[in-house]
């Protein structure tokens, strides 16, 4: 279930039997989602048309406390009477309280679902490290296991002199030796992008530059990281989700971008880690991330997954891009202190 849309639903019920109860022409319930920005519109509803400017418009404070935290606006028509003031009173109580009840209740299924995310983020990188450790015991090691055999027949395959068998078998043997030992590089690469990162163990400064030293002895590539002051001791699904993110988009950029340089900076603020990897390279048209419209193409499945767990811990994820324009990605997750 989208907890969005379930929530936008919510409140659009809400409008639509207010406006309906006082006999408003038109009504938009504003609140602010963000402390930080102003109340946006998350509700709006019309039940009849006011020529511009015609429009009796009311306007009712939605608090918390002290603190107000939305309007409720109210337009009728020219000929229709007002609510009286009791009638008024009431409609901001009622959605003074049916907004405070529909957060509760979208901030208590949500923050199970989140937190069970969460928890699968730690579990489903224990199953990683099992899996490679599956791969590097067992096909990893039978692949060597050929290669000594192809370089004991290639040794045996010596001792017959300039023959016709020689020279029409060593080239084979060569060629397999060749693509076996292609096969182990990219495997061993593969898995050291996939190793563990010791999350519990080292704090995310130390787990980021690590992957940035990483990328660059795999690929050749320069990793300009800047981290600005001291990062916080953060939550394990949250180190996870920034190292995994981090890996992917440096990755994205080194396949795609054509670049030799990636540019990384991280920062601590307003109670926040923000991320931001940047290259000057091809760039691309992203696809829609969030909302109804968010892409689930099977060729997205690596902005998907950044998408997914940025979302686990709580977090935003953008991807800036145009053709010719270079790409930035922009990642904030909530930076709440390891206990």
């Amino acid at each position: 279930m989208d907890t969005t849309l379930a929530l936008a639903d919510a409140y659009q019920r809400l409008l639509g039997e207010l406006s309906r109860r006082l006999g408003a022409a038109r009504a938009e319930l504003l609140l602010r989602i963000d402390p930080r920005l102003p109340a946006q519109i998350v509700a709006q509803c019309e039940n009849a048309s006011i020529p511009a400017g015609a429009a009796q418009t009311l306007e009712i404070p939605i608090s918390e406390g002290d603190i107000e935290v939305g309007r409720l606006r109210i337009e009728f028509a020219p000929t229709s009477p007002l609510p009286q003031p009791s009638e008024l009173s009431m409609a901001q109580a009622l959605v003074e309280l049916a907004t405070l009840l529909i957060e509760d209740r979208h901030q208590h299924t949500w923050g199970l679902q989140l937190q069970a995310g969460r928890r699968m983020l730690a579990v489903t990188e224990e199953e990683l490290q099992r899996i490679i450790l599956d791969i590097h015991d067992g096909p990893v090691q039978k692949l060597f296991a050929v290669s000594s055999h192809l370089a004991l027949v290639q040794a045996r395959l010596e001792e017959y002199g300039d023959t016709a068998l020689r020279r029409e078998i060593k080239p084979i043997i060569e060629r397999m030796n060749e693509l076996m030992e292609s096969a182990l590089q990219e495997i061993r690469a593969t898995l050291s992008g996939f190793r563990l990162a010791e999350f519990e163990m080292r704090p995310l400064q130390s787990v980021l530059r690590g992957l940035a030293m990483q990328h660059e002895a795999l690929t050749g590539n320069q990793v300009a990281l800047e981290i600005e002051n001291e990062l916080p001791q953060v939550e394990l699904p949250v180190k996870i989700a920034l190292y995994r993110v981090l890996q992917e988009a440096l990755s994205n950029s080194y396949r795609h971008a054509g670049v030799d340089r990636h540019e990384v900076r991280v920062r601590a603020h307003e109670g926040w880690i923000e991320l931001i990897v940047i290259d000057e390279g091809r760039g691309f048209d992203p696809p829609p991330l969030e909302g109804p419209g968010a892409t689930e193409r099977q060729e997205h499945i690596g902005l998907r997954g950044m998408r997914e767990r940025v979302h686990l811990v709580g977090g935003q994820l953008q991807v800036l891009s145009r053709p010719g324009h270079g790409t930035r990605v922009i990642v904030r997750v909530p930076a709440k202190e390891a206990v």
